[in-house]
């Protein structure tokens, strides 16, 4: 009986279904193999999905995430890498995992939050939302930041002295945001000029001194679908550094 017991167990082990589960992380790409890096939310380590670019799961996040980017599977098969000795990444997880499937893979925007308001070193900045413009300690930001649709906080980062803020203009269908960069020193505040490619996916990342905003491309709805598709796929990164933002290494102008 016993016996019969442990063949019927080992049975529904071999048919059980694989459960596949969301994934997701910021996309390096590499010769053979690239991987999606992120934190574990149980531990808090990194850790790193990995995949071959020419295999079913590879093509199926490729195809719709670009590297440097947030992505995200929303099925995903994985198992325990033991050897991971063909990677060759910059980022050294705390542990690997091979993609072997992947279905409902794309970009994700990441923001801080969409704030109306952030305590910075300086005072309180804020959204008026009654003429959809932007306070410092109460009084309208020099020069003046107005919004479309909607004004908000999406980042704030500490340079120094100063407290920087990344504010997203809100917008419709054909230019979905826009953003710009607004410094609150210990003798003022001051804005960039507006930049982006309309698109709302980003992603905003510090590295010391230099903030750098990557986000995708951007067509409306009334251009061609192909075009719109390529220009999705398509990566543009603003650099902000001393005060001045830069697309691509060209100085954006007002």
């Amino acid at each position: 009986m016993k016996k019969t017991a442990t063949i019927l167990l080992l049975a529904v082990w071999t048919i059980a279904p694989t459960f596949a589960e969301p994934i997701e992380g910021v996309l390096e790409k590499g010769p053979t193999y690239s991987a999606l890096f992120g934190v574990s939310p149980e531990s808090g380590d990194l850790i790193g999905h990995a995949f071959k670019n020419q295999s079913a799961a590879g093509k199926a996040i490729l195809g719709t995430c670009l590297p440097g980017m947030f992505c995200k599977v929303g099925r995903a098969v994985t198992r325990v890498m033991t050897d991971s000795s063909a990677l060759n990444f910059e980022d050294r997880p705390s542990g690997w995992f091979e993609v072997t499937q992947a279905r409902d893979a794309g970009m994700e925007t990441v923001t801080f939050g969409y704030e109306k308001s952030v305590k910075t070193r300086h005072g309180i900045l804020s959204v008026d939302e009654d003429n959809n413009s932007l306070l410092l300690k109460g009084q309208r930001v020099l020069p003046g930041v107005e919004g479309n649709s909607s004004l908000r906080i999406v980042a704030h980062y500490e340079i120094g002295r100063n407290d920087v803020v990344l504010l997203q203009n809100n917008g419709g269908t054909a230019c979905p945001a826009l953003f710009r960069f607004v410094t609150v020193a210990p003798n003022g505040s001051s804005a960039t000029p507006e930049f982006g490619t309309c698109s709302d996916i980003i992603y905003p990342s510090l590295d010391h001194a230099h903030i750098t905003v990557a986000m995708t491309a951007f067509l409306g709805p009334f251009e061609p679908p192909a075009a719109q598709k390529k220009a999705a796929m398509t990566k543009v990164v603003y650099t902000f550094s001393n005060g001045q933002v830069t697309e691509n290494g060209k100085v954006v102008r007002p």
